[in-house]
Protein backbone atom coordinates (compact mmCIF):
# COMPACT_ATOMS: atom_id res chain seq x y z
CA UNK A 1 0.00 0.00 0.00
CA UNK A 2 1.77 2.99 -0.62
CA UNK A 3 1.12 6.35 1.23
CA UNK A 4 0.66 9.53 -0.64
CA UNK A 5 0.20 13.14 1.08
CA UNK A 6 -1.11 15.90 -0.70
CA UNK A 7 -0.78 19.60 1.44
CA UNK A 8 -2.73 22.85 -0.69
CA UNK A 9 -4.76 25.52 0.40
CA UNK A 10 -6.75 25.25 -2.71
CA UNK A 11 -9.46 22.66 -2.74
CA UNK A 12 -9.18 21.82 -6.36
CA UNK A 13 -5.70 21.04 -6.19
CA UNK A 14 -6.25 18.69 -3.67
CA UNK A 15 -9.53 16.81 -5.16
CA UNK A 16 -7.72 17.23 -8.63
CA UNK A 17 -4.26 14.80 -7.12
CA UNK A 18 -6.31 13.19 -4.93
CA UNK A 19 -8.88 11.88 -7.47
CA UNK A 20 -6.14 11.14 -10.30
CA UNK A 21 -3.68 8.81 -7.77
CA UNK A 22 -7.08 7.16 -6.16
CA UNK A 23 -6.75 3.52 -6.31
CA UNK A 24 -7.21 0.50 -3.98
CA UNK A 25 -3.37 0.74 -3.72
CA UNK A 26 -2.80 3.75 -2.62
CA UNK A 27 -3.93 5.67 0.34
CA UNK A 28 -4.40 9.04 0.30
CA UNK A 29 -3.79 12.16 3.00
CA UNK A 30 -4.89 15.61 2.02
CA UNK A 31 -3.89 18.64 4.29
CA UNK A 32 -4.79 22.53 3.83
CA UNK A 33 -2.68 23.72 6.02
CA UNK A 34 1.34 23.16 7.25
CA UNK A 35 -0.29 22.41 10.82
CA UNK A 36 -2.23 20.12 9.01
CA UNK A 37 0.87 18.42 7.03
CA UNK A 38 3.03 18.48 10.46
CA UNK A 39 0.70 16.50 12.02
CA UNK A 40 0.29 13.78 9.31
CA UNK A 41 3.85 13.73 8.87
CA UNK A 42 4.40 12.79 12.70
CA UNK A 43 1.56 10.31 12.39
CA UNK A 44 2.72 7.91 8.78
CA UNK A 45 5.34 7.62 6.56
CA UNK A 46 4.85 8.72 3.10
CA UNK A 47 6.10 7.60 -0.01
CA UNK A 48 5.50 10.73 -1.91
CA UNK A 49 4.17 14.03 -1.30
CA UNK A 50 2.50 16.58 -3.20
CA UNK A 51 3.65 20.26 -1.48
CA UNK A 52 2.69 23.51 -2.45
CA UNK A 53 5.07 26.28 -1.55
CA UNK A 54 2.90 28.39 -0.29
CA UNK A 55 0.48 27.99 3.02
CA UNK A 56 -1.32 30.28 4.62
CA UNK A 57 -0.02 29.47 8.18
CA UNK A 58 3.59 27.81 7.56
CA UNK A 59 5.85 27.95 4.86
CA UNK A 60 6.35 24.90 2.29
CA UNK A 61 9.62 25.58 2.17
CA UNK A 62 10.47 24.66 6.26
CA UNK A 63 7.88 21.70 6.11
CA UNK A 64 9.64 20.50 3.12
CA UNK A 65 13.32 20.65 5.01
CA UNK A 66 11.39 18.68 7.93
CA UNK A 67 9.68 15.86 5.99
CA UNK A 68 13.62 15.76 4.23
CA UNK A 69 14.90 15.19 8.05
CA UNK A 70 12.60 12.40 9.44
CA UNK A 71 11.63 10.85 6.31
CA UNK A 72 14.38 10.91 3.47
CA UNK A 73 13.08 8.19 1.47
CA UNK A 74 9.82 9.92 0.85
CA UNK A 75 9.81 11.68 -2.64
CA UNK A 76 9.01 15.38 -2.58
CA UNK A 77 7.35 17.14 -5.65
CA UNK A 78 6.88 20.95 -5.16
CA UNK A 79 4.80 22.85 -6.33
CA UNK A 80 4.01 26.98 -7.26
CA UNK A 81 1.90 29.09 -9.13
CA UNK A 82 4.18 32.14 -8.21
CA UNK A 83 7.51 33.26 -9.02
CA UNK A 84 10.35 32.32 -6.60
CA UNK A 85 13.74 33.94 -5.92
CA UNK A 86 16.93 32.22 -6.55
CA UNK A 87 17.74 31.18 -2.95
CA UNK A 88 14.11 29.70 -2.53
CA UNK A 89 15.09 27.61 -5.91
CA UNK A 90 18.48 26.62 -4.37
CA UNK A 91 16.47 25.53 -1.48
CA UNK A 92 14.28 23.75 -3.04
CA UNK A 93 16.62 21.74 -5.48
CA UNK A 94 18.70 20.50 -2.23
CA UNK A 95 15.67 19.01 -0.79
CA UNK A 96 13.17 18.32 -2.97
CA UNK A 97 12.79 15.80 -6.19
CA UNK A 98 11.14 18.02 -8.47
CA UNK A 99 9.34 21.43 -8.91
CA UNK A 100 6.07 21.74 -10.57
CA UNK A 101 4.13 25.14 -11.88
CA UNK A 102 0.96 25.28 -12.09
CA UNK A 103 -1.43 24.62 -13.56
CA UNK A 104 -0.36 21.40 -14.60
CA UNK A 105 -1.59 18.50 -16.63
CA UNK A 106 -2.88 15.75 -14.09
CA UNK A 107 -1.84 12.70 -16.65
CA UNK A 108 1.35 14.24 -16.90
CA UNK A 109 1.75 14.34 -13.07
CA UNK A 110 0.60 11.25 -12.57
CA UNK A 111 3.07 9.72 -14.84
CA UNK A 112 5.84 11.77 -13.34
CA UNK A 113 5.12 10.39 -10.08
CA UNK A 114 5.16 6.61 -11.24
CA UNK A 115 8.23 6.89 -12.92
CA UNK A 116 9.96 8.47 -10.22
CA UNK A 117 8.78 5.70 -7.72
CA UNK A 118 9.55 2.99 -9.92
CA UNK A 119 13.01 4.40 -10.68
CA UNK A 120 13.54 4.57 -7.18
CA UNK A 121 16.07 7.42 -7.72
CA UNK A 122 15.58 10.48 -9.26
CA UNK A 123 15.35 12.05 -13.36
CA UNK A 124 16.87 15.29 -15.14
CA UNK A 125 15.30 14.64 -18.40
CA UNK A 126 11.93 14.23 -19.12
CA UNK A 127 10.68 15.65 -22.48
CA UNK A 128 7.47 13.83 -22.88
CA UNK A 129 6.08 15.27 -19.52
CA UNK A 130 4.23 18.27 -21.39
CA UNK A 131 0.83 19.93 -20.74
CA UNK A 132 -1.44 19.52 -23.79
CA UNK A 133 -0.13 22.84 -25.08
CA UNK A 134 3.15 21.69 -25.68
CA UNK A 135 4.27 23.56 -22.45
CA UNK A 136 6.28 21.67 -19.67
CA UNK A 137 4.92 21.79 -16.34
CA UNK A 138 7.90 20.38 -14.73
CA UNK A 139 10.84 22.55 -13.97
CA UNK A 140 13.38 20.17 -13.01
CA UNK A 141 13.59 17.38 -11.78
CA UNK A 142 17.03 16.25 -9.46
CA UNK A 143 18.85 12.91 -10.13
CA UNK A 144 19.68 12.07 -6.66
CA UNK A 145 18.75 11.48 -3.26
CA UNK A 146 21.18 12.98 -0.65
CA UNK A 147 22.48 9.99 1.47
CA UNK A 148 24.18 12.19 3.74
CA UNK A 149 23.72 15.23 6.02
CA UNK A 150 25.81 18.42 4.34
CA UNK A 151 28.08 20.46 7.46
CA UNK A 152 28.44 23.99 6.71
CA UNK A 153 32.05 24.54 6.29
CA UNK A 154 33.76 27.62 4.91
CA UNK A 155 37.06 26.86 2.37
CA UNK A 156 38.68 28.18 -1.10
CA UNK A 157 39.63 25.72 -3.20
CA UNK A 158 40.98 25.52 -6.70
CA UNK A 159 40.52 22.64 -9.30
CA UNK A 160 39.69 21.70 -12.87
CA UNK A 161 36.14 21.46 -14.37
CA UNK A 162 35.76 19.31 -17.27
CA UNK A 163 32.49 19.81 -19.83
CA UNK A 164 30.81 16.68 -20.03
CA UNK A 165 32.40 13.89 -23.31
CA UNK A 166 35.36 15.97 -23.26
CA UNK A 167 34.10 18.67 -25.25
CA UNK A 168 36.70 21.14 -24.09
CA UNK A 169 40.31 21.33 -21.92
CA UNK A 170 40.09 21.50 -18.44
CA UNK A 171 39.59 24.74 -16.77
CA UNK A 172 41.26 25.93 -14.13
CA UNK A 173 38.38 27.58 -11.11
CA UNK A 174 38.20 28.95 -7.60
CA UNK A 175 34.96 28.01 -5.92
CA UNK A 176 34.03 28.10 -2.56
CA UNK A 177 32.82 25.40 -1.01
CA UNK A 178 29.88 26.16 1.51
CA UNK A 179 28.75 22.76 2.68
CA UNK A 180 30.27 19.30 2.88
CA UNK A 181 29.50 15.47 3.49
CA UNK A 182 31.02 12.48 2.52
CA UNK A 183 29.40 12.35 -0.53
CA UNK A 184 28.96 15.45 -2.10
CA UNK A 185 29.39 19.14 -1.42
CA UNK A 186 28.04 22.60 -2.43
CA UNK A 187 30.22 25.16 -3.88
CA UNK A 188 29.50 29.06 -5.12
CA UNK A 189 31.51 30.16 -8.27
CA UNK A 190 32.10 32.11 -11.05
CA UNK A 191 32.06 29.99 -13.61
CA UNK A 192 29.12 28.60 -15.00
CA UNK A 193 29.21 25.04 -14.51
CA UNK A 194 26.76 22.91 -16.03
CA UNK A 195 25.11 19.27 -14.84
CA UNK A 196 27.15 16.64 -16.16
CA UNK A 197 30.76 18.67 -16.09
CA UNK A 198 33.25 17.22 -14.31
CA UNK A 199 35.57 18.40 -11.35
CA UNK A 200 38.90 17.60 -10.53
CA UNK A 201 39.60 17.99 -7.04
CA UNK A 202 43.18 18.25 -5.65
CA UNK A 203 43.34 20.40 -2.79
CA UNK A 204 39.70 20.08 -1.36
CA UNK A 205 39.14 18.45 2.24
CA UNK A 206 37.97 15.08 0.35
CA UNK A 207 40.47 14.46 -2.61
CA UNK A 208 39.17 13.05 -5.94
CA UNK A 209 36.59 13.81 -8.39
CA UNK A 210 32.54 14.57 -8.53
CA UNK A 211 30.18 14.85 -11.35
CA UNK A 212 28.14 18.61 -11.00
CA UNK A 213 24.20 17.63 -10.36
CA UNK A 214 22.35 20.95 -10.47
CA UNK A 215 23.95 24.75 -10.93
CA UNK A 216 21.99 28.03 -10.05
CA UNK A 217 22.87 31.25 -10.83
CA UNK A 218 22.48 33.20 -7.83
CA UNK A 219 21.75 36.90 -9.48
CA UNK A 220 22.86 38.50 -5.72
CA UNK A 221 26.31 36.99 -6.02
CA UNK A 222 26.62 37.45 -9.38
CA UNK A 223 27.98 33.68 -9.12
CA UNK A 224 27.02 30.17 -9.70
CA UNK A 225 25.91 28.05 -6.78
CA UNK A 226 25.72 24.04 -7.33
CA UNK A 227 25.68 21.17 -6.14
CA UNK A 228 28.48 18.04 -6.67
CA UNK A 229 28.31 14.17 -5.74
CA UNK A 230 31.34 12.21 -5.10
CA UNK A 231 32.40 9.69 -7.58
CA UNK A 232 35.02 7.07 -8.07
CA UNK A 233 37.44 7.09 -11.52
CA UNK A 234 35.32 3.87 -12.64
CA UNK A 235 32.17 5.70 -12.45
CA UNK A 236 32.57 8.86 -14.22
CA UNK A 237 31.65 8.56 -17.86
CA UNK A 238 33.98 10.34 -20.18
Amino acid sequence: MKKFLIVDDEDLIRHSLTSVFHDKDTEITSAATGRDALKAINENHFNLCFLDMHLPDISGLEIMRLLRDVSPQTRILMMTGSEITDEMLIAVRENAHCLLSKPFDLEQVKLLASRILLMGSHLYHAEDLVTQGGVSSLQWISDDTRKHQRKPISNCITCYAVAPHGDMAAKLITADILDISESGMGILTDCQLQPGHLIRLSDAPIHGRGVVRWSVYVDTKAAYRAGVQFVSPEHVPY
